[in-house]
């Protein structure tokens, strides 16, 4: 079944394009799907494009010679990645793999970039996505470099919970939350211990509740 317009639009980053571009968007997407833990391509990979998920959830993250993996982004519905390549011709500059089944809009880097030059309205959508992503990307390294385990892991606590029932965390392992924080399993365990010790979390079965925020919050804004 071709690719409508309508699914094109689902994309935040082509949701306001005029219908003519959309229109040729859509006639070079090809709808692809990929069940979850699948990997979808691995940095150095040749790209295959850029990809818009329809939906489930998709993990782009680095990993050192020594194995840590670093998140960069988890990507949500209406989201794209990939899109350097694009741009530079050049492979995958991440890794990415399937948190859930996925669904997605995938558009060949040759087919785009010849699109691009008949629409060059979506080349800026583009570039000015990719400007923001690497703000983001700028922020990560400061977190990283400038700000401690436990105010990275406070600060991750308190985006989780407002993602679910007020003051439930939603569900990561430590593994998880060590590869988003550039840190190792057993940091993340003690700081939990420390925040628990402290009043600020409590910890029931493995789900846990944030206790008090504001504690929280001065956590996380410690360099």
């Amino acid at each position: 079944m071709p690719v409508e317009s309508a699914e094109i639009r689902r994309a935040a980053l082509f949701a306001a394009l005029p219908e003519p571009v959309c229109a040729a968007l859509a006639s070079i997407a090809v709808r692809v799907h990929h069940t979850a833990g699948e990997v979808i391509f691995l940095e150095g990979d040749p790209s295959p494009g850029l990809y818009v998920l329809l939906s489930g959830r998709v993990r782009l993250s680095r990993i050192s010679s020594g194995g840590r993996e670093q998140v960069l982004h988890i990507v949500a519905p209406g989201q794209h990645f990939n899109s350097v390549p694009v741009f530079d011709g050049g492979p995958c500059p991440v890794n990415a793999s399937a948190q859930s089944d996925v669904a997605a809009l995938l558009f060949p880097g040759e087919s785009l970039r010849i699109l691009i030059l008949d629409h060059p309205v979506v080349a800026l959508r583009l570039l000015a996505d990719s400007c923001r992503y690497l703000r983001r990307l700028v922020n990560l390294v400061d977190d990283l470099a400038l700000t401690t385990v436990q105010g990275r892991l406070a600060r991750l606590l308190l985006t989780q919970a407002e993602e679910g029932e007020a003051g439930i965390v939603q569900p990561l392992t430590q593994s998880e939350m060590a590869a988003r924080l550039g840190t190792v399993r057993e940091m993340i365990g003690r700081s939990l211990k420390t925040f628990e010790g402290m009043g600020l979390i409590r910890i029931e079965r493995g789900v846990i509740v944030i206790v008090d925020r504001a504690g929280l919050e001065r956590e996380s804004e410690r360099a």
